[in-house]
């Protein structure tokens, strides 16, 4: 791995092998990078455009790095049961209403580059409609939040002036790619069971307590708004169907 990580960072113009390092560690602490983040472009850049060292890269411990130029993101899903994260009931089922509410919206064409926009309070309604469970307190919601937001599932806005408690969230596309079992039957199977040592079969990695991205140095030239809406790669990774416990 050594030798390829130098054949890579010796065909790259722009880039060192410390660059390739921290692209590999900012994938793993966050699961999913997105060009339209501006501590997260270089890093989605530096990885579509060495895609073969990325994928073989995470494929000798068991990963696939999934990318989608049309949506504009990369990540890596774990392949081992010891790779992913328990998630508790109350996280499982609000992963689960996510997913459910971004199917809605793609039924009803209203997702905008493959990200669907909603406010808190929407979920928390459907959360108790489609589960019929008392809503999380405001510190759990927060905590719940702040969990699939790190995993780059959702992204949170500001609070609305009117009322400071709901905000507008931003259901990624990747929502798809981390439950992709059934997931309306996983839904109504831990209503069923009501017990906390069940989970959503999601593929979410492993914390690692490390998410910020430290900045490229200067030498990497900034895409331009053109570039950034030109297409990459033709190529994408075909996710794997495989059953995991989160």
């Amino acid at each position: 791995m050594l030798g390829d990580l130098a054949k890579a960072a010796k065909k790259a113009e722009h880039h060192e092998a410390e660059d390739f390092i921290q692209a590999a560690k900012l994938l793993i602490a966050n699961q999913f990078l997105y060009a339209e983040k501006t501590s997260q472009r270089p890093y989605y850049f530096l990885v579509t455009e060495h895609l073969d060292y990325f994928r073989n890269l995470f494929e000798a411990i068991g990963w696939t790095l999934v990318y989608q130029a049309d949506e504009a993101f990369v990540g890596i899903l774990p392949g081992e049961e010891e790779r992913t994260q328990r998630l508790k009931l109350d996280e499982s089922l609000f992963l689960l209403v996510l997913r459910q509410l971004y199917e809605e919206k793609l039924e009803n064409f209203e997702v905008e580059s493959g990200r669907a926009y909603i406010d808190l309070d929407k979920v928390l309604q459907t959360y108790e409609h489609l589960t019929n469970k008392e809503l999380p307190n405001e510190t759990r919601m927060k905590d719940i939040l702040a969990l699939f937001a790190r995993h780059g599932v959702v992204e949170r806005g500001k609070p609305h002036e009117t009322d400071p408690k709901n905000m507008t969230l931003v259901i990624q596309p990747v929502i798809r790619q981390v439950v992709v079992e059934d997931y309306l039957g996983q839904l109504d199977q831990l209503i069923a069971t009501d017990e906390e040592g069940q989970s959503v079969k999601a593929k979410v990695t492993e914390e690692t307590g490390e998410s910020d991205a430290e900045p490229l140095p200067e030498k990497v030239e900034e895409k331009t708004e053109a570039e950034e809406n030109v297409v990459l790669q033709d190529e994408q990774v075909a996710t794997e169907d495989k059953d995991e416990n989160a």
